[in-house]
């Protein structure tokens, strides 16, 4: 098996989140799958099987868990496959997962991928939320595994400094803090999910489920900018599309090529 390395959402002073692809002619055992992206150890590994034309199954890992959706992991599968001869023809690729449907669909020198849009229920902050992100909230809200905190601007949110072995304690697949952006954004954010084994998410696709509709409502508009203020950073040009969140980012495959031959003996971790 090869691993192809793509970076997404790279650009100007951001350098964006790596993401690992495989492509198999099946799946492989749980275990094997999942010591590999622990081998790896970028923040999600992407297993794809091609079904049919076009159309691929897709399952994702982190170093330590197997997720149930990853976007930025996504386009950097449609990046890799979009480059292969049998999609030369090919402007839409579609990926099956236990979890849905995610299409994705080359835009000029970009790529775009939908995804169902995550409501979010206004909330006060939950017991030890605040004291292990280290933030005063202007306002709270979660979704059926995220918490989303509001804070008063970008400094705050640059400024945040998660207490991550409090974090993975409370009962949440992933924490966002968020702020209305500058000039160069709409809103920014950073995200973490220690649970995971992610304390920081370099660029998180599917944290913008939830904060597309959220500043959609406050802003008035569905076109929307968005930067994730981590370490890489990332800019993301987002749709509000109602029941679903269309997202548009860069991917730049890199030259090297892991193989992993020799790895089949690997076990869980």
């Amino acid at each position: 098996m090869q691993c192809h390395i793509v970076d997404t959402f790279v650009g100007g002073r951001y350098a964006g989140n790596p993401a690992a692809v495989v492509p198999v002619e099946q799946f492989p055992p749980v275990d094997l799958m999942q010591g590999m992206a622990h081998w790896i150890e970028l923040p999600t590994t992407a297993f794809v099987v091609p079904t049919a034309p076009g159309e691929y199954r897709v399952r994702w890992f982190t170093p330590y868990k197997e997720l149930n959706l990853c976007g930025h992991a996504t386009i950097a599968s449609a990046c890799h496959l979009f480059r292969q001869p049998e999609n030369a023809h090919h402007d839409r690729l579609r990926f099956v997962s236990d979890n849905g449907v995610l299409n994705a669909e080359r835009v000029g020198e970009l790529i775009a991928i939908d995804l169902p849009s995550a409501r979010l229920t206004p909330a006060e902050p939950p017991a030890g939320l605040l004291e292990a992100l280290g933030v005063e909230a202007v306002a709270c809200a979660v979704s059926s595994d995220d918490v989303l905190v509001q804070v008063d601007d970008v400094d705050a949110v640059i400024a945040t400094r998660p207490n991550f072995a409090a974090l993975a304690r409370l009962p949440f697949r992933g924490h966002i803090v968020t702020a209305q952006g500058t000039g160069d954004a709409d809103f920014v954010s950073r995200t973490f999910f220690p649970s995971l084994g992610v304390d920081e998410d370099q660029v998180c696709v599917t944290a913008h489920a939830k904060l597309v509709p959220f500043w959609s409502a406050r802003l008035g508009r569905r076109d929307l900018t968005a930067l994730q203020l981590s370490q890489r950073g990332g800019r993301l040009v987002l749709q509000d599309a109602g029941d679903r969140v269309r997202v548009l980012g860069s991917a730049v495959p890199r030259h090297d090529v892991l193989h992993t031959e020799g790895l089949e003996t690997i076990g869980s971790h």
